[in-house]
């Protein structure tokens, strides 16, 4: 059995997507662990995060790691709840930094997680203040509401409360805030999820803000409401729909032949042919009408693409670089046999734990890591340039939420073209991920399932850059709460108007 060759990471959040479905069907029992099943939990958690992940030391060092979990060991008494625990192995999960890291709640406690009460609205974070957004309730607060308070916890205590128990690369943090502000997934994501297992579980909420309209201060009482019913309520009163991004073709291309710019719009790397275009064919048509209506600028905008096929990444690659160019130098494996997880290892068959290394494709470096040993995946093989690539001026806009296969691809821009970046910083490690395949394990009393990757991807061509950081951007883009109000496109905006200067 070998790793896989296409890392579709994706796929994985729709499975989450489901199951929040289906845990909200029947009602939730309350689940509690005793001290004995919980410390069972941390065991099994703490052996195959040492087992599996190639990166739990690269932040902290194996001293503080064990310091970590006998804290936690001894702060757990006679009995804890679930939901408790859920947020103890959510918060030392996020301290690996490792954005591929994912905590999900099942059975019971999933049914627990998806039947809490939520905010009636959404929430944004600009400056480290929350503002509420297209509001469900009966009070109608405005958009760009500053919200002073909720049940007597300021905006500030809430984001400093909930950012540590957030997982992303590193230290990357406009990653965690694009996090925050996430209205699906709410089985593993999200402000909802968040607040509930870091900050109060209340199902009622008292909120301080200051009206974006009349700048008064005020004061109200609203009821929590499922995150199902808020979704209702969104289409019904806004014609908001939350699934719209699934739901928006990818990519997209148009053409300024007037101002001599092309804007190609790749927001999601996973093809769904009920919606989207032909990918290859997209591309085809796109870059040779670039070269013959001799285009010289392109906009490649990124933003919010969550990563998925890498197929998509390196065939853009292969029209945006002139030279021969692959994706990875290395791919890097903690192990070939899985076999000591077998009691907790879930979606994979427990018979056949042992990778097949028949043609000794992996070579041992030491007693947790193995090596590619020659080029056996289409990833650490070099492609060629296509005919019709861009030789012009290319303009990257990314934010935060560019993850996995998305942040290589801006990685890779930053390293082989001399591409403009405007936003902010990209949401994946400059250095490559921990990707690719997942060994799923579900802990055997508290039942939550924790999906771990044994790869790190090392990128091809890496050049020397802050460890644990995203590409920055050539010029950073900062939002007010008016221009977010107003539905501007600062970075779309900012680029055009390079290109016309």
């Amino acid at each position: 059995m070998k790793f896989s060759k296409s890392s579709l990471r994706f796929i994985l959040a729709f499975f989450a997507v489901i199951s929040f479905h289906y845990c909200a069907i029947a009602q939730a029992k309350h689940v509690f662990l005793t001290k004995k099943q919980a410390l069972e939990d941390l065991s099994w958690l703490k052996f195959s995060l040492e087992y599996v992940h190639p990166r739990l030391y690269k932040y902290d060092n194996k001293k503080t790691v064990d310091a970590r979990f006998d804290s936690l060991e001894k702060n757990i008494g006679n009995k804890i709840s679930g939901l408790d625990f859920l947020a103890l192995v959510t918060k030392v999960n996020a301290t690996v930094h490792c954005g591929h890291l994912y905590t999900i709640g099942q059975g019971d406690l999933g049914k627990e997680v998806a039947e809490k009460k939520v905010l009636p609205f959404y929430i944004r974070v600009l400056d480290g203040k929350l503002y509420v957004f297209n509001d469900c309730s009966d009070f109608s607060i405005p958009n760009g509401s500053h919200i002073l308070s909720i049940n007597g916890k300021s905006d500030t205590d809430i984001i400093n409360i909930l950012l540590p128990g957030i997982p992303a690369d590193g230290y990357i943090q406009t990653r965690k805030i694009k996090l925050l502000e996430r209205y699906f997934f709410y089985a593993f994501q999200g402000f909802d999820l968040y607040y509930y297992l870091f900050a109060d579980r209340s199902k009622i909420f008292k909120i301080e803000y200051t009206d974006f309209n009349t700048n008064q201060k005020s004061t109200i009482t609203v009821k929590g409401i499922t995150a199902e019913e808020r979704k209702k309520m969104l289409l019904n009163k806004f014609n908001i729909d939350e699934d719209v991004w699934f739901k928006t073709p990818s990519p997209k291309f148009e053409i300024n032949d007037k101002k001599n710019y092309a804007v190609l719009t790749v927001s999601r790397s996973f093809y769904d042919k009920k919606i989207d275009p032909n990918f290859d064919s997209l591309l085809l048509t796109a870059f040779h009408l670039i070269k013959e209506r001799k285009i010289e600028n392109l906009i490649l905008d990124l933003r919010n693409n969550e990563g998925g096929d890498e197929y998509q990444q390196i065939e853009l690659m292969s029209y945006l670089y002139d030279k021969p160019f692959k994706l990875y130098q290395n791919i890097y494996l903690s192990h070939l046999d899985f076999s000591p997880l077998k009691p907790i290892i879930i979606e994979r068959d427990t018979s056949a734990l042992i990778f097949n290394n028949d043609d000794e494709y992996m070579r041992k470096i030491n007693d947790n890591l193995w090596i590619n040993n020659y080029e056996y995946s289409d990833n650490l093989q070099l492609k060629e340039p296509k005919a019709d690539v861009f030789k012009g001026k290319l303009y990257v806009l990314m934010n935060g939420a560019c993850f996995s296969s998305a942040a290589d691809l801006i990685s890779d821009l930053k390293k082989t073209t001399d591409a403009i970046f405007v936003g902010e910083e990209s949401g994946g490690a400059f250095e490559g991920p921990t990707g690719g395949d997942n060994i799923v394990i579900q802990l055997p009393n508290s039942k939550i399932m924790i999906r771990i990757s044994p790869n790190i991807q090392i990128g091809y061509m890496y050049q020397k850059h802050p460890i644990g950081r995203g590409v920055l951007p050539t010029y950073q883009i900062n939002y007010t709460i008016d221009d977010v109000v107003q539905h501007k496109d600062l970075e779309m905006e900012f680029a055009k108007k390079l290109i016309q200067d």
